[in-house]
């Protein structure tokens, strides 16, 4: 029995063989493929290796049939029976179940079957509740894949794109497995799936509760220290201005929306907000109420959304303790809010009203997960169970 390391080589290298071959018997028609796969995003040599030969459809067969046509008497037995597990197997989309070191539990969402894949590679790349567009090959007790899209969804976006190809298929419960295996549906799989990720790869367009494009500006102006305190009584004067201590203030509008930041130091005043609108709105109030005391304005940008300010892969974070017991307590307070709200991914429905059918628990069911994964990269001292929300909407993993 050979192991995954050695069905992996056999695999290229009869891979190999075949699409010298493919490429000598259909050569226009190869080429056909090779460009519509380098239409999509991130594509991988093995994925389009898998493709090639296993999927795409020449003179209405795949290339793999030809090939055993001609060549399956001169293959050695292994080689043989390698192939024939290739020809059974299909494209699907994969839920993660269970990751460990070199072992992943994985459900076909589609037909429903269930494989346990040994791969230490993909295994340090894997998280729970990830979907992968995969071919998994069954050869005797070992499964592993053979060609695997390299970027996986999120479990909101895999949910989108299972749904779609229940759609197409027609059907709401288990797929059979040949039903997978037509190349047109295979396609349309891997369509929509490179669709989510070019959505994803795309800017994010971030804005604040008004409307603006969000983007964190910082207003600076110097000031005489004598006049430390009269500047204090002046800023205290701006409309909604709180003192949250001696040195800093908040601006909160009617509706307690936190409009901006104000603290001063050793002659300097800053102001801090999230967009350019609240900015000038800011910067009119400070200067009215502070007429003749402010010189030397300066202002500053830096885009949220930019990776620019990610810490680099690698960089050690720090984390204050009073900061996470907040964003926990914060979390707490918004997520016993968020079963009530009307959500637009639940197409206007409440968490709590979506459950009461199939598909609402099926939705509901992404978003936690998505909210887990989440949850699962927090300080521990930070991070929300989402276990309470699925106790309170009675939804429980299997």
């Amino acid at each position: 029995m050979r192991d995954a390391s050695q069905l992996h080589q056999l695999d290229r290298r009869v891979a190999e063989r075949i699409l010298r071959y493919g490429g000598s018997r259909f050569p226009a028609e190869l080429q056909e493929d090779i460009e519509w796969l380098d239409s999509h995003p991130m594509m991988s040599p093995d994925f389009a290796t898998a493709w090639l030969i296993y999927i795409a459809r020449h003179d209405e067969r795949p290339l793999i049939d030809w090939y055993l046509d001609e060549h399956a008497l001169s293959l050695p037995g292994g080689t043989l029976e390698w192939l024939e597990a290739q020809q059974k197997s299909w494209l699907s989309i994969w839920e993660v179940l269970e990751v460990e070191r070199g072992r992943i539990v994985l459900r076909d969402r589609l037909t429903d079957a269930e494989r346990v894949v040994h791969d230490v590679k993909a295994s340090d790349a894997l998280e729970r509740h990830w979907f992968v567009l995969a071919r998994i090959i069954d050869s005797g007790s070992t499964s592993l894949f053979c060609g695997m899209y390299p970027a996986p969804l999120g479990p909101y976006d895999g949910l989108s794109v299972i749904e779609k190809m229940r759609k197409l298929l027609r059907r709401r419960t288990a797929v059979q497995p040949q039903r997978l295996r037509d190349w047109k549906v295979a396609a349309r799989m891997v369509n929509e799936w490179s669709a989510v990720i070019a959505r994803r790869a795309a800017p994010p367009q971030l804005q604040n509760l008004d409307g603006d494009p969000l983007l964190l500006t910082e207003d600076r102006w110097t000031f005489d220290a004598a006049q430390r305190q009269e500047l204090l009584r002046c800023i205290a004067s701006i409309e909604g201005a709180d003192a949250v201590d001696e040195n800093r203030f908040s601006i909160v509008g009617k509706d307690d929306t936190l409009l901006g930041r104000i603290a001063i130091g050793a002659g300097v005043l800053t102001v801090s907000t999230n967009s350019i609108a609240r900015a000038d709105a800011r910067r009119s109030e400070i200067e009215l109420a502070c007429a003749g005391m402010l010189r030397s304005h300066v202002r500053s940008h830096s885009d949220p959304a930019s990776s620019a300010h990610e810490p680099s892969p690698g960089e050690p974070s720090v984390h204050d303790p009073e900061a996470d017991a907040m964003i926990a307590q914060l979390k707490e307070q918004h997520y016993a809010k968020w079963l009530n709200d009307p959500l637009p991914s639940l197409n206007g429905k409440t968490p709590v009203e979506a459950v009461r059918t199939k598909r609402g628990r099926e939705q509901v069911d992404a978003i936690l997960k998505h909210i887990e994964l989440i949850e699962s990269r927090s300080e521990p001292a930070a991070r929300y169970d989402a276990g309470k929300l699925r106790d309170a909407l009675g939804l429980h993993t299997e």
